[in-house]
């Protein structure tokens, strides 16, 4: 059993028993191990996480009791098998086959007969993942792009059929790479001639005024990220705070800011001047923010626990800027954080609704008069989007949308919704 194989299963048991995050179990997964291909491990458990629901699927047509009848551990190692089998070239099907039977003999020694059976029997098949053959344009979506029918359906209803597969499908390619310049440290073209010196493939991004598009997820293990002259952060995250643009002086409210993009983002913006407002609910990812703003060199921001749900006194009409960006249902980041897509439950969506109107109804009750709210979700659920903005406006006579952007999953890009709104 190869260390590779190891650590993926041990990212891809903290992901499917224990909630984890996918790109965190990944790295704690790593930390852990001493492997000779990060990038086969990385591979590996997004991979394997992205396309569950079309391996699984299967997996049922070799399994002679079905798939329900197997228990996690010997389920995740099959996962495993059948994606290295039917999506990683670089190895062979007879040697997928044995290490997985290696793995379940260190992880589940009773079950090596079975994994062996079943993954050989694939491999007779032709290795190959099979779309069920359905009649059905939704079911056949759901299959073809391994995401939840439930899902598809939801937002189905919003898009439309005519634009539904383009979306779906935009959840399950893998995004883009984008980072962003520290504005207070270094140049753009020198960045740029940084990274190409340590033959990393990168380019500006012409859709920002300070991203950069990298091919090389090593990128953050560079001198450069380590003196602060850069961060990772989505294009369409940055697109919405360079709209934001906040200025130096203002004082801003980031409400929900962990882990801190947003809020360094808008800190940079500002060339650290000005006060910057970070709070968060929990405590430990307070943490978070002050490391980013100590790698960054950012004085301005000031992190503080505090649940943006509740309604604070001190802060109404004090702050030129408010920064909503609240919690939401992922969806617009599926692509990303493929496990998001496992865990939505449409029947606690109304709770969250609840949720994030009363944090933004917050917000603006923050502002001064003539000061500007940005709202942003990493969703394309409408419900979480649109609808809240039209009530804040419902609720509001003096609040006025002066820009929005619903952006989808297209080109490579996540989901992202941001509005500003000016009081």
């Amino acid at each position: 059993m190869s260390t590779n194989w190891k650590a993926a299963y041990t990212a891809l048991y903290k992901v499917y028993a224990e909630d984890a995050y996918s790109n965190l179990a990944i790295n704690e997964a790593l930390r852990d191990s001493d492997v000779s291909s990060q990038g086969f491990v990385r591979v590996m458990t997004k991979g394997v996480i992205r396309d569950t629901i079309l391996i699984d699927a299967n997996i049922n047509r070799f399994a002679d009791n079905g798939i329900k009848s197997i228990k996690k551990k010997p389920l995740i190692i099959l996962r495993m098998g059948f994606f290295a089998i039917a999506r990683m070239n670089s190895v062979p099907p007879y040697a997928a086959v044995n290490e997985a039977v290696s793995l379940a003999g260190k992880m589940t020694p009773g079950e090596k007969g079975f994994i062996n059976a079943v993954l050989r029997a694939f491999v007779r098949d032709g290795g190959n993942l099979v779309i069920s053959s359905t009649d059905d344009k939704l079911k056949e979506i759901s299959y073809r792009y391994s995401f939840p029918y439930h899902l598809v359906r939801f937002l189905s209803k919003q898009y439309g059929s005519a634009d539904i597969e383009k979306i779906i499908k935009g959840l399950y390619d893998i995004p883009e790479l984008n980072i962003r310049r520290n504005s207070n440290a270094c140049g753009r073209v020198d960045l740029l001639k940084r990274l190409h010196d340590r033959g990393i493939v990168a380019f500006v991004n012409e859709l920002t005024q300070n991203g950069i598009i990298v091919e090389d997820g090593q990128v953050v293990s560079t001198p450069e990220y380590m003196r602060g002259m850069f961060s990772i952060q989505s294009t369409s995250s940055l697109r919405s705070i360079e709209s934001f643009n906040p200025e130096p002086g203002d004082k801003v409210l980031d409400l929900c800011a962990a882990p801190g993009g947003k809020t360094a983002a808008m800190a940079e913006m500002m060339n650290d001047e000005g006060v910057i407002i970070a709070t968060d609910i929990h405590e430990h990812r307070i943490r978070l923010i002050n490391d980013t703003a100590a790698r960054l060199g950012l004085g301005c921001i000031d992190a503080e626990v505090a649940d943006a749900a509740v309604y604070r006194s001190d802060f109404d009409e004090y702050f030129d800027k408010v920064l909503a960006d609240v919690p939401c249902s992922g969806l617009g980041v599926i692509a990303g954080k493929p496990e998001l897509k496992l865990r939505v439950d449409l029947d606690e969506l109304p709770e969250l609704y609840k949720l994030q109107y009363q944090i933004l109804e917050n917000a603006y009750r923050y502002l001064k008069p003539g000061g500007t709210l940005m709202y942003s979700t990493c969703t394309i659920n409408k419900k979480e989007n649109e609808q809240i903005v039209a009530k804040l406006c419902d609720s509001f006579e003096k609040a006025r949308v002066i820009e929005y952007n619903s952006i989808l999953p297209y080109n490579k890009q996540v989901g992202f919704y941001y509005c500003k709104i000016r009081k």
